[in-house]
């Protein structure tokens, strides 16, 4: 299984080996600014999953947590909570083809902006949920 994606532009693109998983919608203010956009759509894949195949990404730090952006054009591709981390989350918008990727559930709604319809058919949180121990 091959999912690609990339930025606006074209000068970066990737493949995804695997389908994104824990699919959300977060509406934190950090995810708002790094995408100039009202909340970003987030989805997971294990780290060597991921296979850039044009352009290098730009890594900013910022909150203890590493964005990743096109070079080329400034698209927000991925968020990283460590260089090392097992995970990777990927920007939905940012494959060549989202449709199938619908969220199934909505963060920090603490930080939604007021004329934003939340979906009440998923699960919401004002933060982020508690993990299961």
């Amino acid at each position: 299984m091959e999912i690609t994606g990339g930025c606006v532009c074209g000068g970066t693109r990737y493949v995804l080996k695997s389908r994104p998983i824990a699919l959300i919608d977060c509406h934190c203010i950090d995810c708002r600014r790094s995408a100039g956009a009202p909340y970003v759509q987030w989805g997971s894949v294990p780290r060597a999953d991921l296979v850039i195949t044009k352009g290098e990404p730009r890594k900013i730090s910022y909150a203890n947590r590493i964005r990743c952006f096109a070079a080329c054009c400034g698209t927000h591709l991925f968020f990283e909570d460590s260089e090392d981390s097992e995970m990777i989350d990927v920007t939905i918008a940012s494959l060549d083809d989202p449709a199938a990727f619908a969220p199934q559930k909505a963060i920090w709604l603490e930080d939604k902006l007021p004329w934003v319809v939340i979906d009440e058919s998923i699960p919401s949180f004002q933060t982020v949920p508690k993990k299961k121990s």
